[in-house]
Protein backbone atom coordinates (compact mmCIF):
# COMPACT_ATOMS: atom_id res chain seq x y z
CA UNK A 1 0.00 0.00 0.00
CA UNK A 2 1.41 3.16 -1.00
CA UNK A 3 0.10 6.20 0.56
CA UNK A 4 0.45 9.73 -1.18
CA UNK A 5 -0.69 12.92 -1.82
CA UNK A 6 -3.37 13.20 -4.43
CA UNK A 7 -2.72 14.12 -8.03
CA UNK A 8 -5.41 16.59 -9.33
CA UNK A 9 -6.15 14.09 -11.98
CA UNK A 10 -7.55 11.94 -9.37
CA UNK A 11 -10.51 13.90 -8.21
CA UNK A 12 -13.68 12.41 -9.46
CA UNK A 13 -12.33 9.25 -8.98
CA UNK A 14 -11.64 10.14 -5.38
CA UNK A 15 -14.82 12.05 -4.92
CA UNK A 16 -17.21 9.14 -5.92
CA UNK A 17 -15.06 6.83 -3.68
CA UNK A 18 -16.51 9.27 -0.32
CA UNK A 19 -19.77 9.21 -1.64
CA UNK A 20 -19.72 5.61 -2.31
CA UNK A 21 -18.35 4.54 1.44
CA UNK A 22 -20.48 7.59 3.37
CA UNK A 23 -23.28 5.38 1.86
CA UNK A 24 -22.29 2.36 1.63
CA UNK A 25 -21.78 2.44 5.58
CA UNK A 26 -25.26 4.11 6.24
CA UNK A 27 -23.85 8.22 7.32
CA UNK A 28 -25.99 9.86 4.72
CA UNK A 29 -27.94 9.14 1.84
CA UNK A 30 -27.10 9.38 -1.72
CA UNK A 31 -29.25 12.35 -2.09
CA UNK A 32 -27.89 14.10 1.13
CA UNK A 33 -26.84 18.02 0.54
CA UNK A 34 -23.81 16.77 2.01
CA UNK A 35 -22.27 14.68 -0.73
CA UNK A 36 -21.68 17.97 -2.26
CA UNK A 37 -19.51 18.73 -0.35
CA UNK A 38 -18.43 15.79 0.13
CA UNK A 39 -17.46 15.86 -4.06
CA UNK A 40 -15.87 19.12 -3.66
CA UNK A 41 -12.58 17.51 -3.56
CA UNK A 42 -10.83 20.28 -5.78
CA UNK A 43 -11.20 22.48 -2.77
CA UNK A 44 -9.37 20.48 -0.92
CA UNK A 45 -6.55 19.13 -3.26
CA UNK A 46 -3.67 20.34 -1.39
CA UNK A 47 -4.90 18.65 1.83
CA UNK A 48 -5.48 15.35 0.23
CA UNK A 49 -3.96 12.04 0.53
CA UNK A 50 -4.84 8.72 -1.10
CA UNK A 51 -4.30 5.24 -0.25
CA UNK A 52 -3.23 3.14 -3.63
CA UNK A 53 -3.27 -0.57 -3.74
CA UNK A 54 -2.06 -2.70 -7.21
CA UNK A 55 -2.45 1.16 -8.80
CA UNK A 56 -6.06 1.30 -7.44
CA UNK A 57 -7.19 4.35 -5.16
CA UNK A 58 -8.62 2.85 -2.09
CA UNK A 59 -8.85 5.19 0.80
CA UNK A 60 -8.25 8.95 1.13
CA UNK A 61 -8.30 11.26 3.73
CA UNK A 62 -7.94 14.95 4.34
CA UNK A 63 -5.34 16.65 6.61
CA UNK A 64 -5.57 20.24 7.40
CA UNK A 65 -3.28 22.16 9.66
CA UNK A 66 -4.35 25.08 11.35
CA UNK A 67 -3.82 27.71 8.55
CA UNK A 68 -6.98 29.46 8.10
CA UNK A 69 -7.08 28.16 4.61
CA UNK A 70 -7.91 24.52 4.92
CA UNK A 71 -11.16 22.84 5.93
CA UNK A 72 -10.42 22.16 9.40
CA UNK A 73 -13.48 22.58 11.72
CA UNK A 74 -12.00 21.64 14.82
CA UNK A 75 -8.44 22.84 15.12
CA UNK A 76 -6.74 25.32 17.35
CA UNK A 77 -3.27 26.54 17.53
CA UNK A 78 -0.40 23.54 17.36
CA UNK A 79 -3.51 21.14 16.67
CA UNK A 80 -3.97 19.49 13.15
CA UNK A 81 -7.67 17.81 12.07
CA UNK A 82 -8.10 15.31 9.61
CA UNK A 83 -11.63 14.82 7.92
CA UNK A 84 -12.97 12.98 4.96
CA UNK A 85 -11.64 9.79 5.60
CA UNK A 86 -13.03 7.42 3.21
CA UNK A 87 -12.15 3.77 2.31
CA UNK A 88 -13.57 2.20 -0.34
CA UNK A 89 -16.06 -0.61 0.69
CA UNK A 90 -14.20 -3.71 -0.55
CA UNK A 91 -11.50 -2.67 1.39
CA UNK A 92 -12.47 -2.27 4.76
CA UNK A 93 -11.13 -4.02 7.41
CA UNK A 94 -7.81 -4.57 5.45
CA UNK A 95 -5.88 -1.51 7.02
CA UNK A 96 -6.47 1.30 4.71
CA UNK A 97 -7.98 3.41 7.39
CA UNK A 98 -5.12 2.93 10.19
CA UNK A 99 -2.47 3.59 7.55
CA UNK A 100 -4.22 6.74 6.06
CA UNK A 101 -4.63 8.12 9.78
CA UNK A 102 -1.14 6.76 10.97
CA UNK A 103 0.18 9.05 8.30
CA UNK A 104 -1.49 12.02 9.16
CA UNK A 105 -0.39 11.96 12.88
CA UNK A 106 2.76 11.41 11.85
CA UNK A 107 2.70 14.17 9.28
CA UNK A 108 1.11 16.91 12.09
CA UNK A 109 3.98 15.68 14.23
CA UNK A 110 6.38 16.28 11.43
CA UNK A 111 5.15 20.13 11.52
CA UNK A 112 5.12 20.42 15.08
CA UNK A 113 1.39 19.93 15.95
CA UNK A 114 1.22 18.31 19.82
CA UNK A 115 -2.31 17.15 19.04
CA UNK A 116 -4.57 16.01 16.59
CA UNK A 117 -8.51 16.18 16.50
CA UNK A 118 -11.54 14.91 14.59
CA UNK A 119 -15.51 14.84 14.03
CA UNK A 120 -17.35 11.74 13.70
CA UNK A 121 -20.67 11.53 13.67
CA UNK A 122 -22.86 10.03 16.87
CA UNK A 123 -24.30 7.35 14.54
CA UNK A 124 -20.99 5.77 13.32
CA UNK A 125 -20.38 3.32 15.78
CA UNK A 126 -17.89 1.47 13.82
CA UNK A 127 -15.43 4.60 13.35
CA UNK A 128 -15.65 5.53 17.02
CA UNK A 129 -14.49 2.34 18.11
CA UNK A 130 -11.95 2.22 15.98
CA UNK A 131 -10.79 5.72 16.93
CA UNK A 132 -10.63 4.67 20.54
CA UNK A 133 -8.40 1.42 19.87
CA UNK A 134 -6.16 4.23 17.82
CA UNK A 135 -6.04 6.23 21.06
CA UNK A 136 -8.67 8.64 20.32
CA UNK A 137 -10.98 10.28 23.34
CA UNK A 138 -13.81 11.98 23.43
CA UNK A 139 -13.68 15.52 23.83
CA UNK A 140 -17.92 16.56 24.32
CA UNK A 141 -16.64 20.46 24.66
CA UNK A 142 -16.53 20.92 20.69
CA UNK A 143 -18.93 18.84 19.86
CA UNK A 144 -21.11 19.89 17.16
CA UNK A 145 -24.37 19.63 14.95
CA UNK A 146 -24.72 21.25 11.12
CA UNK A 147 -27.25 23.75 10.70
CA UNK A 148 -30.76 22.02 9.92
CA UNK A 149 -29.21 18.81 10.67
CA UNK A 150 -30.36 16.20 13.29
CA UNK A 151 -27.38 14.98 13.50
CA UNK A 152 -24.67 15.04 16.52
CA UNK A 153 -21.00 14.95 15.70
CA UNK A 154 -18.57 14.53 18.11
CA UNK A 155 -15.41 15.14 18.72
CA UNK A 156 -11.94 13.52 19.39
CA UNK A 157 -9.11 13.95 20.05
CA UNK A 158 -5.09 12.49 20.32
CA UNK A 159 -2.09 13.59 22.09
CA UNK A 160 0.87 13.08 19.57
Amino acid sequence: MIIRPIDASETNAVSELLVTAYVSGGHLSADSPYTLELRDVASRLKYTWVAEVGGNIVGTISLCPPDGTSPAMLSRENEYEFRFLAVSPDSWGSGVGQALVTECEVQARAHGSVKIVISVIDRNERALQFYALQGYTRMPERDWSPERTPVQILALTKNL
